[in-house]
């Protein structure tokens, strides 16, 4: 008599079996490496401060290296200017009569009563300037100019001008009527007043207006 046995029940629960006992070795194994995350930790950063350690040391050490060079540079050029002085140099001959001479010699100065005093008086001149408004081809003015000899004297001298700017940005003066002890009037023409740059018959205006 044949019996048929069903062990698909009998996989089922070793395969189980098996899953547990997968699950309970990664839970471990993770467990485990979880307990060693400060060894790893503590074991990097000792490698890291050694490292730093090190690197200190050298640039130190560097440091120390450069001081000392910078010594004995300056002791070097100390030796080196002793030694200058130190050196055999030749000795200047001084001729001690000589400068005795000099100094017993009595000095050359010239003689005060040798060239006169002249007495300069100084002179003062008070000019008054009176403007007349004069706005035509390029003038802005007349303009009246009067000196005194001092505050009290009467005119000594006065003059009457127009100004006027060129091309080139220069003034041009032109006396229209100046007195220094005789009267003169400026015989104004084509060719004066063309050279001005204006016509003559401004310039005659402007000399009529002019009170000397």
């Amino acid at each position: 008599m044949n019996m048929r046995v069903d062990n698909s029940y009998v996989y089922k629960y070793l395969e189980e079996q098996h899953q547990r006992d997968a699950a309970r070795t990664a839970a471990d194994a993770a467990e485990s490496r979880k307990k060693e995350i400060p060894y790893v930790l503590a074991k990097y950063g000792g490698i890291a401060a050694i490292i730093l350690c090190i690197g200190m040391a050298i640039y130190f050490a560097n440091s120390f290296k450069q001081i000392t060079e910078n010594t004995s540079l300056v002791q070097t050029q100390e030796l080196a200017s002793k030694n200058q002085y130190s050196g055999e140099t030749e000795d200047d001959v001084i001729d001690i009569d000589k400068l005795l001479s000099e100094v017993k010699s009595e000095p050359k100065f010239p003689n005060p009563g040798s060239e006169p005093f002249v007495e300069q008086t100084s002179v003062r001149n008070y000019v008054i300037f009176d403007r007349i408004e004069f706005q035509h081809e390029g003038i802005q003015k007349i303009t009246i100019g009067r000196q005194y000899d001092d505050p009290d004297s009467d005119v000594s001298s006065s003059w009457c001008y127009v100004d006027k700017l060129n091309s080139e940005g220069f003034k041009n003066t032109l006396y229209l009527i100046s007195i220094h002890e005789e009267r003169d009037e400026l015989d104004i023409t084509d060719e004066i007043a063309e050279s001005f740059g204006v016509s003559k018959e401004l310039l005659v205006e402007a000399q009529q207006l002019c009170t000397i």
